[in-house]
């Protein structure tokens, strides 16, 4: 097979993953890349980056930037090669932008080319489809004033027009266009046709892009909004006396002698744009005072260029860490933000250490600048998602600022001044009369307008435009119709083009853009139903926006990787950020700056004290402030999860500030995952991840010891008698069971509702529901085969009695029935005073076979060459009394003595290879050895098949094989043996167990998740094994035996009439039951119980009923507090339960609206399961912790997990067996040949079996 065959082999699943718009990028990306876009691409899917918790945000949003600088930067002109200019020539801005970069001096100049984000996408036959003015007319028009509520203010609205002005502005052809408005619009235009300049194409002498677009204004931030982008108006506006700029003394910026103003950028401005100019003049000049006076020796032109430098860098900061956390107003971008200026690490840690780097300490303060292969310059993506008029309004409403302010420092209104009155050279005049105070805090008190479909100021539509040096132009221009045009003339990509450009899923159909009606309808109008011709700047204005975001995700994104780059790229920001550049003086000038209104607090000091309510300068000025939130900055959640918390974690706040720093992180980021319900649909790597973060947090907090644990007291550890050699009980006959979380007394509800009643509406088979092809009776029975092995509770000899209601007494079997309460027995402990035994050693060692205690070992034994007694049949022996003889005889039936007798079968052939491999070895030797690897086989068969096949999910194949053999893998461990801790090795062979400080027991949650009885199905259908299997080696059946004549008694001797063969064959080729409501057999209900020594007790049971009583008795959570306790989140409403209208239906009729009386396991029975698992995912919470916890508690499966333990040959058995068909084909070799068709013999035997999957297990992706 070719490398490109195999390659296309491996990628084909992940092809069905990614959209496939993105197939062609994705195959050209770097591993590490795809990794990026794989996660990247998955949130995206799913919708849900915003609401991850700050820490993970920031990480999704790190990936995204990172493969934006890869795949979304591009070059326009060509790049000089070569030349290399000297920074030490150049410790200062120039006039023109030029010598910032040192190997391309004119990189970020006045004149270079405006960049890209993705190639250009031609439309010059598209240029009026649809007409500009249509689409102004029909969709940006604004209806009526939407405003931004208290977020966004006027000051705000001029502050991006500020930055636009020190940024951006492209070179104008001669060439005139006419737009002309269209019949069925032009009574609504204000402009019957209006004539504008072509945007001029300059050769870029470049063979990719053969044509740009020049900026006559420098993209560096380097305010040349106040200095101007060339020479000549950098001379304008200077006094050259002390390095000062010009200014008016009423604060305001100068006029020169024709009336013009005086400052860096003077075309269409506007009120609040001059007084932000103005204000940032005076910011220069109080620059210059002060460096004047800590440096005396200072002439005009240093003063000059140092002042430039620091006010350059305090408009940067404002932008960065001010202006832009309230246009993204969520906890995430506060994060970010800062992260850019100071870094994860923060301004105290920045302050104090210095720069470590850029993640750590942000990007200014580098030790060089970073422009990712591509020389700086901004782009047109950027300058398109900068369109912004609709955060203006249609009046200035002016404030009395001589009234006392009201609440929140509220202030009356004046007057209101139409728009088109503070625009232009009118806007100069009235700004004058109004006076820079006045202006400013009216435009803090008024909020800004939102970027919504017909938000578009109308006076915009008539308009007059203005030359470079502010003269009026004589044509009016439709701004909206007009900036639709520059979009699509300079060849930017529309709507869906340009979120595939930028690595985002294309819509597919209007509503995936927005839930307006009204607005779907124009759009079909207008773009004739054609989703791809979705203009860019309506596409943004009608996009569904993020929570506290002001702008749509789509402009974010460009934001994203445009925001860090105008400083990473900078010099001044980066090399040159230091005193030798701005002085100690300058540095602690913008050290000290965290926003505007500190800039406004130096000039104005009694402006935010009197005036100001809120927390920014940019958010509306009576608004009041954003509250302290105590939690740390990374670790908040979203908004809407904040509250939900306590509910989940706790009954108070107080667990989770209990928690450690590092589980706090765990913590959120599994809720998130959680409140998503995608944990399962994750790749199987970040699926792992997530798992791998629950058990951890569930070691911390759901392992709870029952019973005094003895000090000071340690076994010898060469004495394999003891398996904790600090606890000699732990994990023996009669520990107490311990817990997965604290006990809930419900001894005054144990019969509310009553049991009966919940067996027989909610439990009692209705009909028998099956798995599928999933899980056959060999896997029911290997279940309580692991029960036996595990846990059997300690009875007292007091009888409860259980009768039922009248209600359902027709509908039970037993009308009533006596069961033995639970024997509490005092612990010793003042947390949990009473506690139950176990009667079974809950350690992994084989004790259904062995027995749980040395009396009934001597039983089972030969004590002839290490063996255990077996009949000749292949079945288990019977005494004189005709009692089977194994390690646990209550309660069995037919599957189970089978499993039984396999496993005996096994120990003895293990005795017989290790015998005539080591003569030597004695009985008791050849039993010991035996015994640890029998155990051994069975465990492995647990984790590594029955395990696999009960959860089907690529994920959990990877999980429970990662338990076993680490994450390297089988092949890798048997090569080097245990590396890499439990990670890499998995728990087996750990050097150490490991109990997490909590003696090993199994607890009262693992066995109430473990009931499961509706495995079982109400008839054994017996095989015609003599029969020749036809389709996937199927059998006919021969009859079928009702499942009361295969337990107890008359189970041992129908199993003897079947024999072995038959049994697990017929086993092998039925279908279980399935966990679900409605499907608990009833024959179970009228059920003859057995003492410990398998003798029938006189009283009949209801097994239902008595399953609900003992969770009660036990003080077992109910299902809601179970799930709040093993950090789950709660149901609120049936609803969260089922879809299953019928069971929500008697759900009320059984517990009313009392969701937190719900019984634990009508709740798993109940639960939507998630596909493949045959249980529920509350029951697998358990599963997950003691899965391995049953590992790497116990010495024989870590420290003595070796040779001398077990044997050379005996570690070779357990290692060379990896499922139950091993152990068959060891005794039975024709059984699975003949007439298993299955991968797995717990998967029903005729079935298919699942077909090779090439892809590398930790790199599949779900199967939906």
């Amino acid at each position: 097979m070719s490398f490109v065959m195999l390659k296309n082999l491996l990628l084909s699943p992940l092809r069905k993953f990614i959209h496939k718009d993105f197939h062609e990028i994705f195959e050209k990306m770097t591993l590490i890349d795809k990794l990026f876009f794989l996660i990247v691409h998955f949130i995206d899917k799913y919708n849900f980056w915003h609401r991850l918790p700050v820490f993970f945000g920031l990480l999704y949003l790190g990936a995204r930037r990172t493969l934006h600088q890869q795949y979304n930067l591009i070059n326009v002109g060509r790049t000089p090669t070569g030349v290399r200019s000297n920074p030490a020539d150049y410790p200062y801005r120039t006039a023109d932008g030029k010598f910032n970069d040192p190997f391309n001096e004119g990189a970020g100049s006045q004149f270079s080319f405006f960049g890209r984000n993705m190639m250009p996408v031609h439309q010059d036959n598209k240029l009026k489809k649809p007409d500009p003015m249509v689409v102004a007319t029909k969709l940006l028009a604004r209806k009526k004033f939407i405003d931004t509520g208290k977020q966004f203010n006027m000051i705000a609205a001029s502050w991006i027009q500020f930055m636009v002005h020190d940024w951006i502005d492209h070179l104008e052809d001669t060439q005139q266009v006419e737009l002309r408005a269209p019949k069925e619009v032009a009574n609504e235009c204000p402009l019957k046709s209006f004539r504008f300049n072509k945007s001029k194409e300059t050769p870029t002498d470049f063979y990719e892009i053969k044509k740009g677009h020049l900026n006559i204004r420098t993209p560096w931030w380097d305010g040349s909004v106040i200095y101007g982008s060339n020479e000549d108006v950098l001379k304008k506006v200077r006094t050259f006396k002390d390095g000062k700029l010009k200014l008016s003394e009423n604060g305001l910026i100068q006029q020169d002698e024709n009336g013009k103003i005086i400052s860096g950028d003077v075309r269409n401005t506007w009120a609040g744009l001059l007084t932000l100019q103005a204000l940032f003049v005076q910011e220069h000049n109080a620059v210059c005072d002060t460096l004047k006076k800590e440096y005396p020796e200072l002439k005009d032109e240093e003063l000059y260029r140092h002042a430039r430098l620091v006010t350059s860098a305090v408009i940067a900061k404002v932008h960065t860490i001010d202006w832009t956390v309230q246009l993204l107003k969520t906890d995430t971008l506060l994060a970010g933000m800062r992260a850019n200026w100071y870094g994860l690490l923060g301004k105290k840690f920045k302050d104090t250490f210095g720069h470590v780097g850029s993640i750590l300490s942000g990007v200014v303060g580098m030790k060089k600048p970073e422009n990712h292969g591509v020389p700086y310059s901004l782009t047109e993506e950027f300058v398109c998602v900068y369109r912004m008029h609709q955060l203006l309004p249609d009046t200035l409403q002016l404030r009395n600022i001589d009234a006392t302010p009201g609440p929140n420092k509220s202030l009356p209104l004046t007057n209101e001044i139409p728009m088109e009155e503070v625009v232009g050279s009118k806007g100069k005049e009235n700004l004058s009369r109004i006076g820079f105070t006045k202006q400013m805090v009216s435009m803090g008190h008024q909020a800004s307008g939102a970027l919504e479909l017909w938000n578009y100021p109308v006076w915009m539509r008539d308009l007059i435009a203005q030359d470079v040096d502010g003269t009026d132009r004589p044509h009016h221009i439709d701004l909206a119709a007009l900036e639709i045009y520059r979009d699509r003339e300079r060849s930017v990509a529309r709507y869906n083009d340009f979120r595939r450009g930028m690595l985002q899923i294309p819509i597919s159909k209007w509503e995936d853009l927005t839930d307006d009606e009204e607005a779907i309808k124009t759009l079909r109008e207008v773009y004739d139903d054609d989703i791809e011709e979705l203009d860019l700047l309506v596409g943004l204005m009608a996009e569904k926006k993020i929570k506290g975001f002001a702008i749509s995700e789509t402009a974010f994104n460009i934001f994203l990787l445009m925001a860090i780059r105008r400083l990473e790229a900078d010099r001044f920001f980066t090399s040159n950020y230091n005193e030798e550049t701005y002085t100690k003086k300058g540095l602690e000038w913008v050290n000290t700056t965290e926003s505007l209104k500190d800039v406004l607090d130096r000039h104005y000091p009694e402006m935010t004290d009197k005036w100001m309510n809120s927390n920014s300068a940019f958010s509306v000025w009576d608004s009041s402030p954003q509250p302290h939130n105590p939690l740390p900055l990374y670790f908040r959640l979203h908004p809407n999860d904040q509250g939900s918390i306590p509910k989940v974690v706790c009954s108070t706040i107080n667990f989770m500030y209990k928690m450690s720093l590092l589980n706090k992180l765990l913590f959120m980021m599994v809720h998130l995952v959680d409140k998503l319900n995608l944990w399962h649909r994750l790749p199987v790597f970040l699926g792992l991840l997530y798992l791998a973060a629950r058990r951890h947090l569930h070691e911390e907090y759901n392992l709870i010891n029952v019973g005094r644990k003895p000090t000071d007291v340690t076994s010898n550890r060469d004495v394999v008698k003891y398996n904790d050699p600090f606890n000699e009980g732990g994990g023996s006959e009669f520990p107490f069971f311990g817990r997965n979380m604290m006990p809930v007394d419900q001894h005054e509800k144990l019969k509310n509702p009553d049991p009966m009643v919940v067996a027989t509406k909610l439990l009692a088979r209705r009909k028998f529901i099956d798995t599928g092809k999933q899980f056959n009776m060999i896997a029911a029975s290997w279940i309580q085969f692991m029960i036996h092995d595990w846990i059997d509770h300690l009875e007292d000899t007091q009888q409860i009695e259980l009768r039922a209601p009248e209600e359902v007494a027709s509908e039970c079997p037993l009308k009533s029935f006596k069961f033995f309460k639970t024997k509490q027995t005092p612990t010793g402990l003042c947390d949990i005073k009473t506690g139950h035994l176990n009667m079974r050693t809950p350690q992994w060692d084989g004790s259904a076979i062995y027995g749980s205690n040395a009396e009934v070992s001597k039983k089972v034994r030969t004590f002839k060459d290490g063996k255990l007694k077996l009949s000749e049949n292949g079945l288990l022996e019977q005494d004189e009394n005709g009692k089977i003889i194994s390690g646990d005889v209550r309660n069995n039936w037919a599957g189970l003595l089978s499993l039984q007798a396999l496993f005996v079968q096994e120990h003895n052939l293990v005795c017989d290879t290790l015998k005539k491999e080591y003569p030597e070895l004695k009985d008791e030797d050849l039993y010991r050895h035996a015994k640890l690897v029998t155990s051994a086989v069975i465990a492995k068969i647990h984790t590594i098949d029955w395990t696999v096949e009960l959860l089907n999910t690529d994920t959990l194949l990877a999980g429970m094989r990662a338990n076993w053999y680490g994450l390297l893998g089988k092949k890798f461990k048997d090569t080097f043996g245990h590396v890499g801790g439990s990670i890499l090795g998995g728990f087996v062979g750990m050097k150490k167990p490991e109990d997490h400080g909590v003696p090993y027991s199994l607890t009262e949650e693992f066995t109430s998740v473990y009931r499961m009885h509706q495995l079982l199905p109400d008839t054994l259908q017996l095989r015609n094994i003599d029969a020749t299997p036809g389709l996937n080696k199927s059998l006919p059946l021969t009859n079928e035996i009702l499942m009361e004549d295969l337990i107890g008694g008359k189970g041992k001797e129908n199993l003897s009439r079947i024999g072995f063969t038959k049994q697990m064959v017929s086993m092998g080729h039925q279908a279980s039951g399935a966990l679900e409501l409605w499907n608990y057999p009833i024959w179970m209900r009228d059920l003859i119980a057995q003492d410990v020594d398998g003798t029938d007790r006189p009283h009949h049971i209801d097994l239902a009923a008595l399953e609900i009583y003992r969770d009660r008795e036990r003080s077992v959570a109910r299902y809601n507090e179970f799930r709040r306790r093993m950090l789950q989140i709660p149901i609120s409403k049936w609803e969260d339960l089922t879809d299953d209208e019928e069971v929500i239906k008697t759900l009320h009729e059984v517990y009313g609206d009392e969701v937190e009386q719900l019984d634990l396991l009508v709740g798993m029975s109940a639960e939507k399961k998630i596909k493949g698992f045959a249980i529920s995912e509350t029951a697998f919470i358990i599963f997950l912790i003691m899965a391995s916890r049953r590992l790497e508690a116990d010495k024989f499966f870590t420290s003595y997990y070796n040779d001398e333990t077990y044997t050379k040959k005996g570690l070779e058995w357990v290692n060379t067996t990896e499922s139950l068909k091993d152990v068959l084909d060891r005794h039975y070799p024709e059984m699975t040949e003949k007439w298993m068709n299955s991968n797995s013999a717990f998967s029903v035997w005729d079935s298919s079996p699942e077909p090779h999957n090439p892809i590398p297990l930790y790199f599949r992706v779900p199967r939906t």
